[in-house]
């Protein structure tokens, strides 16, 4: 009986000792280390580098990490040797926090460190977009989109393109998506970046560099030059001189970006307003007829409707030649076409019409022309509306920095047929003619 007795403490006392070791081997597992040293490194606007110290005992780590809201696991590193981690696809712009915990694995059960270390990071914000175009004599306007968490941008430039010497501009209002540089030496190249700035604690936080964007500080003749191989358009006016501000409103944008127009204007409206006239010529704008009073169409135009405007107009201009004509409604006739062919005028129609006339909506002839315009487009406007006026002062800045050239009728025929436009003929875009329109 006693042997028993002692055989089943024996047993008793094994299986308290086993229970004992496991306990033991939980307990180490439980209290796995904490990850030490951790940092964040290498961050850009989307991305960064998590490293930390290797725990001894982890068979791996989980990363975590929280923006706004609460902390989720967004990774596993299952390479216990493996003490780093990028963590990808971030917002620009904006605080994080971070943590790593190690972690074993004990069978079927994976115990995880019970304490952790936090470490903060901010993103870089994105780089702007640059581009660049000739705008005046010296001047050259640089454009790029809003970010909508920039305090501002950084423009620096310089004629070296590793930017030595640079001079910076700052545009600290975060709703500008331009700004000028003016006074530069013309014809010299020059190079150009812009960096986004976010405030953060207190502090700028600047982004990469733009890429480097060239481009050569205009004169005036190679404002006025015409390239055949890129595109351009006619801006074309009728009706005027205006009688509010709206014509020479137009007229300051056309001279602020050094571009061309042609202006159809009525001959009394002309007799009015000479200074106006003198100011298009000026401004080596093309000089158009479009009638004496615009009170009679089609078959009801007489020769002296067209006469008595060109004489009126050259009177304003002192003496200024007007060198075309576009029918009252577009509506053009054989009889039409037989005074402008003796007093030497071709006749333009349009490819694209605004209805700036119809809607009287800046935003509307901004989009009906953002919208649709193309190489060689003839565009139809009238220079006796604000909201036109409105209208043209945001599209010509877009239009340039899409490539787009200013030019003329006159000019947009020969640079699109390679000859000059002819009197008496009636031209709808650059290559077309359209002779019988109602």
């Amino acid at each position: 009986m006693s042997n028993k007795i002692r055989l089943a403490g024996l047993v008793i006392t094994a299986v308290v000792l086993i229970a004992g070791i496991i306990g033991m081997s939980v307990a180490a597992s439980a209290n796995i280390g904490e990850v030490d040293l951790l940092k964040a490194e290498s961050i850009t606007e989307n991305s960064a580098e998590l490293q930390w110290k290797k725990v001894g005992s982890a068979d791996g780590y989980f990363v975590y990490q929280k923006s706004d809201g609460d902390f989720e696991k967004i990774a596993t590193v299952d390479d216990s040797q493996n003490v780093k981690y990028t963590v990808e696809n971030l917002e620009q712009a904006t605080p994080y926090t971070f943590y790593v915990n190690a972690f074993k694995n004990h069978g079927k059960k994976t115990v995880e460190s019970k304490k952790h270390k936090e470490v903060s990071a901010f993103t870089l914000p994105d780089s702007p977009e640059l581009k660049a175009a000739p705008v005046a004599v010296g001047t050259i306007e640089l454009s790029w989109d809003v970010n909508d968490k920039a305090a501002g941008y950084k423009v620096e430039y310089s004629q070296s393109e590793d930017f030595a010497d640079a001079k910076e501009s700052l545009v600290d209002d975060p709703a500008l998506d331009k700004t000028e540089i003016a006074d530069l030496e013309v014809g010299k190249d020059y190079y150009f970046r812009a960096s986004t700035f976010v405030k953060y604690n207190e502090k700028d936080i600047y982004s990469p560099p733009s890429e480097t964007v060239k481009c050569t500080a205009p004169s005036e003749e190679s404002l006025n030059e015409i390239d055949p191989d890129k595109p351009m358009i006619a801006v074309t006016f009728d009706d005027g001189p205006g009688y509010n501000g709206a014509s020479e409103k137009i007229l300051d944008i056309i001279e602020k970006y050094h571009i061309k127009a042609t202006f159809f204007m009525v001959g009394k409206n002309a007799e009015s307003n000479p200074d106006n006239i003198k100011r298009k010529v000026q401004l080596k704008c093309e000089i158009g007829n479009h009638t004496y009073d615009h009170s009679r169409y089609g078959k009801k135009v007489t020769a002296a409707d067209i006469k008595n405007a060109s004489d009126a107009i050259s009177k304003a201009g002192d003496g200024v030649k007007v060198t075309c004509f576009r029918s009252p409604g577009g509506n053009t006739t054989p009889d039409i076409r037989k005074e402008c062919e003796a007093e030497g005028m071709p006749l333009y129609y349009w490819s694209l019409d605004t209805l700036d006339w119809k809607t009287r909506d800046a935003k509307k002839v901004y989009d009906t022309v953002m919208n649709n315009v193309k190489d060689g487009d003839i565009i139809l406007m009238h220079e006796i509306y604000e909201s036109t006026a409105d209208a043209f002062e945001k599209m010509v800045p877009e239009l340039i920095k899409q490539g787009y050239q200013f030019v003329t009728c006159d000019e947009l025929i020969r640079a699109k047929t390679g000859s000059a436009p002819t009197a008496g003929t009636q031209y709808v875009d650059g290559k077309t003619v359209n002779n019988e329109t109602s």
